[in-house]
């Protein structure tokens, strides 16, 4: 078996002075060599085998030191309490954390999962298992996103969420037992799995929608003042706030002011609350602020709109896979002057 490893990184691995990802691909190795040493379950490890295989296959004769001894010795502690441990572990042994998302680069799909006091780095190779996630039912548990992030996961009831940039989705303990509770900041879309028993219910705020099977987008941003807005794809939900109550059905959508306490039914709305799930920007004779606060969700920058510009509406789709130089060309050729600025956009006549 062809080792990926050299004795210098073992002894950076035993001063504890490797980097997360040189400690992962320690441990990743010393798992495949046991796994194929021994095929035993775990309670019958026998480490001191996995030791000695260890030593012969990666050093030789050449290991009779002592000082190494030590050092594959503290690997094949670790890795007996990796393996112990179970799926637990090797979740949060998984990949190095995401680095922040460049200015003006396109998003990832990527975001954090925290459970408890833990803080798991989560990509498209790394998805968290629906029946891991039952195991934390008691924990505290939220998946959040930066900007320049968004992720789509699913519950341990089968529900899917699609997570939009700079939001975050709070997991109600003991979720899929009396009833599925989440509670969002930001922006997701649902795919309800159906349950007339356990209903599930979004919370936003004071602002509550409950469903039983059911496709729907929640949005309430911070740069959208106090009007939260929910529009329904498929079956019929139920959005409560402040004693007043509207049922929804397939193409409507419900803007709420979270100040006053108002509800405004739009009928066969047509707006695309959630094409953004589905890698596109799409504007309907959208306000340009509200234009600009997705784009700097999603390319992670800041930005200036000069007054002249509020009131400026526009129509189009864009794929959110084009770099940002496309964008800039759109906005040019919508007749909207930009300067950047290192990280920041200048948006000005």
């Amino acid at each position: 078996m062809k080792t990926p490893l050299s004795r210098s990184l073992l002894q950076k691995y035993q001063q504890g002075l490797c980097s997360p990802e040189e400690t992962a691909l320690v441990e990743s190795w010393y798992n495949q060599l046991s796994k194929a040493n021994n095929a035993k379950e775990i309670p019958e490890l026998d480490l001191a085998a996995e030791d000695r295989y260890l030593r012969q296959t990666l050093f030789g004769d050449e290991l009779r030191a002592a000082q190494w001894k030590r050092a594959y010795l503290k690997v094949a502690a670790s890795i007996a309490l990796f393996l112990t441990a179970g799926l637990a572990i090797y979740f949060f042994s998984g990949p190095p954390q995401p680095q922040p998302a460049a200015p003006f680069s396109i998003g990832q799909f990527q975001a954090e999962l925290l459970i408890g006091d833990q803080v798991v780095s989560l990509d498209e190779r790394q998805p968290p298992a629906p029946a891991w996630m039952d195991r934390h039912k008691g924990d505290k548990m939220a998946l959040q996103t930066r900007k320049g992030q968004e992720y789509r996961m699913q519950l341990p009831d089968g529900t899917t969420v699609w997570l939009n940039a700079d939001s975050r989705l709070e997991i109600g303990k003991d979720y899929n037992q009396q009833q599925r509770a989440v509670y969002l900041q930001g922006e997701a879309y649902f795919q309800v799995a159906k349950n007339k028993t356990v209903p599930f219910i979004v919370h936003v705020g004071s602002t509550s929608i409950e469903a039983l099977g059911t496709a729907f987008n929640v949005r309430q941003y911070e740069s959208d003042g106090q009007l939260l807005t929910t529009r329904l794809d498929e079956g019929s939900i139920r959005v409560s706030n402040a004693g007043r109550q509207q049922v929804l059905l397939p193409g409507q959508a419900v803007q709420v002011d979270l100040q006053q306490g108002s509800f405004e039914l739009q009928q066969h709305s047509r707006q695309p609350e959630g094409q953004w799930k589905d890698g596109y920007f799409t504007f309907e004779q959208t306000p340009l602020p509200e234009i600009m606060a997705d784009l700097a969700r999603w390319y992670n920058f800041t930005y200036t709109l000069s007054p002249a510009y509020e009131k400026k509406v526009l129509s189009g789709k864009i794929s959110k896979k084009e770099p940002f130089a496309e964008v800039l060309r759109i906005l040019r050729f919508a007749g909207i002057n930009y300067t950047v600025d290192k990280d920041r956009l200048l948006l000005a006549p």
